[in-house]
């Protein structure tokens, strides 16, 4: 199939979209410059729309650091060679066969293990008659994710999905689609029980180097991420909870006479011990990291008060004077239990000025996000009514046209 040498290029409709949700600055700049011409790269990058849509999330695993997902990506770029010149040339998608045309070849590279992909492309023009190849890829299984677990149990996780083209990035540049937003059917959520997931959706765009051939190769990738909360009840009555109790319950071994030093040792290693199995219970939920989280600080605070008690027990000994051993054990008591105490406040105001910030600016840019969606259907609508109201004028017109020239007419001058 022969393609023409000429170029044309496509303005694209201004975006209601706020920057927030976008890759680029300005999208009323945009072009897309038809570069492929006969299959050979003629300048600058062929622009590739991307929108996606997450019809599906499953089971957020963070022991193994995956996500399960079922991901619709539509893609989008310019084929001129199918413009309609005239009004009496017309292509439909069953007279095209798509494999004698350039295509960015899109894959989703963070997805692993055996995945199930379908995909379908179709024909489509704009109102200016100029033609867009669309393809549809389907794609279900796990995505792998590095989970950030600073702020367990109170974190927010990305789920993103980074799509690639298997063309070098000078050849190929995947950015959003100004048109349409991408979206998410939080309905389908399955994790909803562990998780909640915000409707905001965002997008980055980067060149990876992933050509195991020539590592100097650079390829245009999008990742497009959703958020999801973890919700925190779980852990604060299971372990926030109990480990607090275990920690008070060490105060009350004060009550035992100093002088019964074995007695209030033994009550004081089965404290520690139990917060030990405890930090091992966490353990077999959160993947092998390098640092500690914040159920990791706490226990392990928890376990330092339990260690200063039980030196502090083990220390009695050395003071033969009861009375005096009395008076100080109560001013160790004090002084232990305050510092607990204060510990426990700080801990809680920084869960408030820290993941807790972060979770009150994900619902405001979720309220920010569902306008946005608001206002860009209101948008479409004006733009519908638009284009059927001057449709409906060009064939209004039309028709007077045809009147006024019909040899019945006695203002035609041909009539007479």
């Amino acid at each position: 199939m022969s393609r023409r040498t000429d170029s044309t290029v496509c303005s694209l409709v201004k975006t209601i979209i706020p920057a927030e949700f976008r890759t680029m600055e300005n999208y009323s700049d945009m072009k897309l410059d038809d570069n492929f011409i006969g299959g050979k790269q003629l300048g600058a990058p062929k622009t590739v729309l991307i929108h996606v849509t997450f019809l599906k999330l499953g089971e957020i695993n963070t022991l193994k650091e995956q996500f399960e997902a079922d991901v619709l990506i539509r893609t989008k770029w310019r084929e001129p060679s199918l413009d309609r010149r005239e009004a009496t040339v017309k292509h439909t998608t069953n007279e095209i066969e798509f494999s004698g045309f350039w295509s960015p070849r899109i894959f989703v590279d963070n997805c692993i293990g055996d995945f199930k992909e379908t995909s379908s492309k179709a024909l489509e023009y704009n109102e200016n008659g100029e033609a867009y190849l669309v393809e549809r890829k389907r794609v279900k299984g796990w995505f792998i994710e590095t989970l950030e677990l600073w702020d367990f149990p109170f974190d927010v996780q990305d789920l993103s999905v980074t799509i690639m083209s298997d063309t070098p990035s000078t050849e190929v540049d995947l950015v959003e689609d100004p048109e349409e937003i991408h979206r998410i059917y939080k309905q389908s959520f399955v994790d909803e029980q562990e998780w909640l997931l915000y409707k905001c959706i965002e997008s980055e765009k980067k060149e990876l180097l992933k050509d195991r051939a020539d590592p100097t190769v650079r390829r245009s990738a999008l990742t497009v991420k959703c958020r999801a909360a973890r919700r925190p009840a779980y852990f604060l009555y299971n372990m926030f909870l109990v480990t607090f109790l275990i920690a008070v319950l060490a105060f009350v071994t004060f009550a035992v006479e100093p002088n019964l030093v074995q007695n209030r040792l033994q009550l004081s290693f089965t404290l520690v011990l139990t917060a030990v199995a405890f930090k091992f219970v966490l353990n077999q939920s959160l993947p092998k990291i390098s640092y500690l989280t914040y159920l990791d600080k706490y226990i392990l605070a928890t376990l330092i008060v339990l260690a200063i008690v039980c030196f502090w027990h083990g220390g009695q000994t050395l003071i033969s004077d009861r009375q005096s051993a009395k008076f100080k054990d109560q001013i160790a008591l004090i002084i232990f239990a305050g510092i607990y105490l204060v510990y426990n406040a700080q801990f809680l105001v920084g869960i408030i000025l820290g993941p807790c910030k972060k979770r009150r600016e994900m619902k405001k840019k979720e309220e920010e996000y569902i306008n946005t969606v608001k206002k860009q259907s209101i948008t479409r609508k004006m733009l519908m009514l638009r284009r059927k109201k001057h449709s409906a004028n060009k064939k209004n017109l039309t028709l007077k046209n045809e009147h006024l020239s019909s040899p019945l007419n006695p203002a035609n001058p041909a009539s007479v």
